[in-house]
Formats: C-alpha cells, structure tokens, sequence
C-alpha cells in the first residue's frame, strides 16, 4: 500500500523538484487541447483546398443554378434531382459569382456548420467525450472533406441528416406541435436535397413504428412530423415523377448490395492499403461500439460485448446499415445506380458507433491513442482526392484557343461538354454527340435511348455538314459507359474516312479523374 500524500504547511514551499510531474509516457495534458484543436484546423482547411477546375457533376450544377427560376426548374427535370440545393446555390450564386472558388465554397460552408451541430446533439445524447469524438471523426472524414470541396448537394446532405436526428430528439424530448413542426421541415428539406434520403426517412419511420408498442405518443409524433415532411415534398412530386420515368444513371453499374461496399469505399477514402487499413479499424470500432458493455474502469479493465444490443444503439445501427440495406433493396427492386456519394446520408451514424466503439476501451492512452490513429488515417487518406485535378477541362480550353471563332467543337460523349464549356474560348460552336445541341449541360432524359437512336456514321455527317468545311475540334474520353469508348471512336473514325487522320492537340491525362483528349480535323480541301 502506498503512503497517503500530506500537504505542506501553510507558508512553506515543497522542495525543488518534488511537484507533482505526469507519468513517464502519458501525453503532457496541454497537448492534448493542442492536437484536437489541430486535427479540427487541418479538417476545416482542407474542406477549402480542392484543385481548382470543376468537373461534369460540379459544372453541371452551376450551369442548372444560374439559369432564372422557371428555366431552373425545367432544368432539374432534364437532370433527376431535387430542387433545393439548386435553388441555395442559385442566391449563392447570386451574391458571389460562379467563380471557382466561390460556388464551392457554399458546401465547405454547409460541412463546417455540421460539426459543432453534430457535437451538440452527441454531447447531449452520449457525453463530451463520445461528442469530441464524432467532432474529430467527422472533421477527418475523408468523404465529409471530399465533399465539402464540390459544388454538389452531399455536404448538404450530410448537414440535414444531423438536422433530422436534432429534430427527431427534440420530438421525443418535447411534447408539443412545434417540435413536430421543427420535424417536418427538417424532413422535407431533406427529402428535397437527394432521393436517397427516401431511405433514410424511411428508416426512421420503421423505428417509430416499432416504437410504438412502448412509447406510443412519442412514436406517433415522430410518425407525424415525417408525414408533414412528406407534404412539404409533394409540389415537387410532379416533377419527380418525370424523373423517376425519364432520368437514370447510365453509367452506373453498380446495383444492389452493392450500396454496402460502396459505403465503405467511400467513408475510408478510396483505394490502397492506407484506405483498406482505415476501413477496417473503423468497422471493427463500429462493432464495437454496438456490442460493448459497460464496465468499470481500473487495473485489469477489458472490453466484453455482449448481443443484447441497447436501444440507441440499436436505433444508430439501423440509421446507418439499415439505410444501407433499405437502399441496396431500393436500388435492386428499381434497378437503380448505386454510388458512394449517395451514402452520405448514412455516414453520422456510422461515426456516433465509431466513437462509442473508441469509448469502450479500457484505458485512457488507448481511447487517445485510437481516436488520434484514425483522425491521422482520415486526413491521410483525404489528400489524394485533393490532390488530383479533378478535370483537365482547362488544358482542352487551352487547346482551342487555336480554333478560329465559329469553328465547330464536339463532344462525345456529352459529359464532358458542361466543365470545358465554363472556360473555353468564346466564339466557338460548342456542341455534343449524338443531337449536336449545346454542351453547358447534360440532359438525361431517356438519356441512354438517345445516344442509341443515330449511328456514328449519321451524327458524323451531321457535324462536317454543319461545319460548313471549316476545321472541326472534337473531345473524347474514356470509360463511359453510355455512349461507349466503342461509340466515340466510330464516330470520330467515320470523320476520318471523309477529313482525313485529325492533329491530336491535348493527350488524355491519367492523372485527371476527367481525362481528355482533344483532336483536330483540318478544313476541307
């Protein structure tokens, strides 16, 4: 037994060097304040520091957002998504420009408000410590950063989903019509941000009912602010039901169960060991963090897991894999595209049995020394999505400026058109393939039907009669789905056998996550 410690007399001074001193091993207790403020900086910043061009999906949204309001909607029509996001963009847009910079700036805002949201409610829900957990999980997140640096609705996404879970707490705290009310807009901005959050919402109602047997009133609000939710939806049902005939994902593959690994993928960054590393921790803290057991803290202190699974955690596993499943059902009864993006919405989930996972460990070192291992994997494996230019849209912008003004510039397939039209020379005919319309924006309407109507031959004839003899500018990539790699080389194959071999004036770039290529056929003789 160790002697008690007894206080010096008043007025007299311990000697030199008798202080109190922190255990050999153990972090000084100032530095850690210092890593978590840090970890916090390094993620706000790297929200903000994407390369500079945008790429079709980003291109695209800008070009939808600054259309005025009626042409906007029909444009959304044209392109399958929900309107708000669209229309935040679009007063964005109107007090900062469509620069850069500035249009992706709206979503870095949208993911650092969500992370003092998501420390309030986990504090008020699991503690300070699981809350700073979540906070730093969420700041490193190589998704919540990847999308926070694109002008698209995820960081949105991400943002309403916290707000929900907000929304929902406060129905089950607080009687009463206003928290309903806070529920329903919650749920219906959801709603209209992506389709996805269908699955989500959907979820949440399952929970509800199955809630109903014990809690029945607190279920039956809950049940009544997504029903408002779902009003607030309906003037966009019109238009969705267009959509959900017309619009698709052509270039999807991926269907089905396919929305779990896709959700993985997504949430650890990516590919490579680093990534596959990350992914693994994060699921086996997951596991964790459903299973745990409390036990007391101590010498000899150990994690047990027991199956009995508490009803909270119960309610985040069915937010985060439950979402999964419903959509990989969704996506299969519809056969729907499934992408990692998409997930967004289940990912705060996810993070909450994350650092629930992190707090069942049974020393104070371990539960630092893992939150920071992954905030360091999080961050690591968020800087090569920053790192690679996203489209060398302004290498092909470059490119024509040799073209002389009127010449014509076509694209195939179409989704490249949208990022180069933003920075190319003015002046030029910037067309598509196969209907030679305007190539600032992809319209998916029937869209694989389209690209499948006209031969390559005819969409050839086409453009060289449209070109009236002049020199014709064509941009192709690679690994599209629809129209295909097959598709774009007969087509332009079909202009050689009338022009001649083309100039290549830009090669396609592997190291562009949209690679170009940009070829010139001479005038006629």
């Amino acid at each position: 037994m160790t002697s008690p410690t007894i206080p010096a007399p008043a007025g007299v001074r311990p000697p030199a060097g008798s202080e109190a001193r922190p255990r050999p091993g153990r972090p000084r207790p100032r530095l850690v304040p210092v890593l978590v403020v840090l970890a916090l900086l390094a993620g706000v910043v790297a929200r903000f520091a994407a390369p500079s061009a945008l790429w079709l999906d980003e291109a695209q949204s800008v070009a939808i957002a600054r259309l005025p309001l009626p042409d906007l909607f029909q444009g959304l029509r044209e392109d399958g998504s929900p309107p708000l996001y669209y229309l935040l963009l679009h007063g964005w847009i109107g007090l900062f420009g469509t620069g850069t910079a500035s249009v992706r700036s709206l979503s870095g805002v949208f993911s650092v408000l969500t992370l003092p949201l998501a420390w309030w409610l986990t504090r008020r829900t699991c503690g300070r410590r699981v809350a700073l957990a979540v906070t730093l999980l969420l700041a490193s997140s190589p998704m919540a950063i990847r999308y926070a640096s694109e002008t698209r609705m995820y960081s949105l996404l991400l943002l309403l989903a916290v707000v929900l879970a907000a929304a929902v707490r406060l129905v089950v705290r607080r009687p009463g019509p206003w928290p309903v009310v806070g529920l329903a807009v919650a749920t219906g901005a959801l709603l209209l941000t992506h389709l996805w959050a269908f699955h989500l919402v959907a979820v949440v109602a399952i929970v509800a009912l199955v809630a109903l047997r014990h809690h029945r009133a607190v279920a039956l609000r809950v049940l009544a602010g997504l029903v408002g939710g779902f009003v607030l939806f309906l003037p966009w049902v019109p238009s969705f039901l267009v959509q959900l005939q017309h619009t698709g994902t052509p270039w999807s593959g991926q269907q089905g169960l396919s929305s779990l690994p896709a959700a993985l993928g997504a949430w650890d960054g990516g590919s490579g060991v680093q990534a596959w590393l990350f992914g693994l921790l994060l699921v086996l803290l997951a596991v964790v963090g459903t299973f745990a057991v409390a036990t007391p803290r101590g010498p000899g202190a150990r994690i047990e897991l027991a199956l009995r699974v508490p009803w909270r955690r119960a309610v985040l596993v069915a937010a985060s894999l439950g979402t999964l499943v419903v959509a990989a059902i969704a996506s299969a009864v519809t056969a729907s595209g499934v992408a990692g993006r998409y997930t967004t919405v289940a990912l705060p989930a996810f993070l909450v049995l994350v650092a629930l996972g992190i707090r069942a460990l049974p020393t104070a070192r371990g539960r630092g020394v893992a939150l920071f291992v992954l905030v360091g994997f999080g961050l690591g494996c968020s800087v090569p999505s920053l790192a690679q230019p996203r489209s060398q849209a302004p290498q092909i912008a470059a490119g024509l400026r040799a073209a002389a003004p009127g010449e014509l510039v076509v694209f195939c397939p179409d989704q490249l058109g949208p990022s180069v039209s933003r920075v190319a020379p003015s002046g030029l005919q910037l067309v598509v393939y196969p209907d030679l319309a305007p190539a600032d924006r992809v319209d998916w309407t029937d869209y694989a039907e389209r690209n499948d109507s006209r031969t390559p031959d005819a969409v050839a004839a086409d453009v060289l009669a449209r070109s009236g003899g002049r020199a014709v500018w064509v941009v192709t990539g690679s690994g599209y789905r629809v129209p295909s790699d097959t598709t774009c080389r007969a087509f332009v194959d079909a202009i050689t056998a009338v022009r001649g071999t083309p100039t290549l004036v830009v090669g396609r770039s592997t190291s562009y996550y949209e690679g170009e290529r940009l070829q010139v056929f001479s005038p006629a003789s």
